[in-house]
């Protein structure tokens, strides 16, 4: 596999027309200043900033300016959270001794390793984060999780950190750095294979030869609480096949052909066995094989998409696991978001045990697996028709995902909010509200004061931008562009995408008067280089 090159094409979804400039664009000519700073100051109005890393709420705009892409659409609520997403985002960028890294939470958790990270996120913040003009963040970040992260061993959660490095380059075009982390990954690759022990030693996490995939238990997926059973789960293998197929690619652009074809070999072997075995021909979707009897499990969660959202080659006929996206009864869908697992589950809890632990899994809706589901369904909408799931589903389940991102305080005030899980049929934090309720019976102060706040735990930017706008890279690295905006948009804009060292603009405007630029899709700034 040779590195992808700089050239650019543009493939319209029902837009008008296309235009490919070749000529370089300004970086900031259509969303002005004005409207970042507005956003930002709102957002700083409203908070109380508990705790700082490199770039504190002062500072913030001005950070904004330099490294987000800048957005707008029609819809206010898909907006404004483009912009909070952002705001909240940098206060985890911490510029550590150790160099830049992302965290999850912002006070110190007792489960945070080497300067806070936990690698449960990881493919989250890559995925977010590859989108800022400045590289140093998530190339700093990354070096760091391979060199001195925990992400094999106890302790540690399933993460894809070869995968997250071919997925940043894509966008930066610059492969260094995957390659020369190649023996890291290597390394991590083996370690997942051999093993460890987790639940105080009595659970063997790791890959199973006589079976052909890797087992796991739902805690250290970040899944606490779940009402699945523990055994292959389709994220961690999943994740494990996107690792493996990652390292082969990197060893094939380092020039290495042995480990190429070893780990290539691995890759293949683990999705036949991932479809073989995993998917569920009953519930039509993908499900756990349980550790001891091997059986299939019957529980669907969100992460149920996790062979979809890493790239799997699927049979085109298992696109109806999506169907449950759109389904109240038997799927995910809820009022106020998707819940984790599927609404027919036994044992789902449509009302939280405020006495029992904070982080539940069986009946809330997390952000971290809607950012799954999401990716997934935008790959897949991409990719061609999925029956009974209309394009117009994806805006209209990430505008419902916007409207989550809010907090009513005590004094009735409504403001900017992001946090652990979400009761998707009140509205209400339910992390927070559990952690409040516990403190409250026990006469003490919850500590960390607001540990969820601006949780950085999914992705939203990175919907806005590879979802709705549709930038991504195909197979062969080029530039593509596959917008799921709704039809009913009449425009909408982003720029300022740093896309392998140039600066990308891409807008829709349907009748050619609002940018007054012409009419249907374009994308400036790219130039062609045969």
């Amino acid at each position: 596999m040779k590195t992808p090159g700089y050239i650019a094409t543009a493939i319209a979804t029902s837009v008008l027309s296309v235009q490919a400039a070749l000529r370089p664009a300004t970086p900031f000519a259509i969303v002005n200043a004005q409207k970042v700073c507005g956003y930002f100051d709102s957002f700083a109005a409203t908070d109380e900033e508990l705790y700082t890393n490199a770039i504190p709420n002062a500072a913030a705009s001005d950070w904004a300016l330099s490294n987000i892409p800048r957005f707008e659409c029609p819809d206010r609520e898909i907006e404004s959270t483009y912009y909070f997403r952002w705001w909240t985002y940098r206060k985890h960028l911490r510029n550590s001794k150790d160099g830049w890294v992302v965290t999850e939470f912002l006070p110190n958790v007792p489960w945070g390793a080497r300067n806070n990270t936990i690698s449960c996120a990881l493919n989250h913040h890559v995925a977010e984060g590859k989108w800022l003009r400045d590289a140093r963040y998530i190339d700093g970040y990354l070096r760091f999780m391979m060199e001195r992260g925990r992400i094999v061993g106890s302790g540690s959660y399933s993460c894809a950190p070869a995968y997250a490095a071919i997925e940043l380059a894509k966008v930066t075009g610059n492969f260094d750095l995957a390659r020369s982390l190649l023996p890291l990954f290597v390394k991590n690759c083996e370690a997942w294979e051999t093993g460890w022990r987790g639940m105080g030693g009595n659970f063997f996490i790791g890959y199973r030869p006589e079976r052909g995939l890797y087992d796991i238990y739902g805690d250290r997926e970040g899944t606490e609480y779940n009402l699945s059973a523990n055994g292959a789960r389709p994220m961690v293998n999943s994740m494990r096949w996107a690792d493996l197929d990652a390292t082969a690619k990197i060893a094939a652009m380092a020039g290495d052909s042995a480990t190429a074809a070893k780990f290539a070999a691995k890759a293949d072997a683990l999705a036949k066995a991932v479809k073989e075995r995993l998917w569920n021909a009953d519930k039509k979707f993908f499900t756990t094989l349980e550790r001891k009897e091997g059986k299939i499990d019957s529980v669907c969660e969100l992460h149920g998409y996790a062979p979809f959202y890493f790239g799997m080659a699927l049979d085109p006929a298992w696109r109806v696991a999506f169907s449950r996206l759109v389904d109240e009864k038997h799927g995910f869908l809820a009022p106020k978001g998707l819940t984790f697992p599927a609404r027919d589950t036994k044992g789902f809890k449509q009302t939280p045990n405020l006495m029992g632990h904070e982080c539940q899994w069986n009946g809330p809706s997390w952000p971290y697996a809607t950012s799954i589901a999401l990716t997934a369904l935008a790959r897949e909408l991409k990719a061609g028709d999925i029956p009974g799931v209309a394009k117009e589903n994806f805006a209209k389940l990430l505008k419902q995902y916007a409207a989550q991102h809010t907090l009513t305080r005590e004094d009735g005030k409504t403001i900017p909010w992001i946090d652990e899980d979400y009761d998707p049929f009140t509205g209400e934090w339910l992390a927070r509200k559990v952690l409040l309720a516990r403190a409250a019976a026990r006469g003490k102060e919850v500590t960390p004061k607001e540990r969820g706040k601006d949780y950085n735990h999914s992705t939203f930017c990175d919907l806005v931008i590879s979802g709705i706008c549709g930038i991504g890279a195909d197979a062969d690295g080029k530039l593509e562009v596959k917008p799921l905006a709704p039809e009913s948009w009449g425009w909408w804009c982003v720029e300022g995408i740093r896309w392998h060292g140039r600066d990308l603009t891409v807008l829709f405007d349907r009748d050619g008067t609002h940018y007054g630029r012409g009419r249907g899709l374009m994308v400036l700034g790219i130039q062609r280089k045969d």
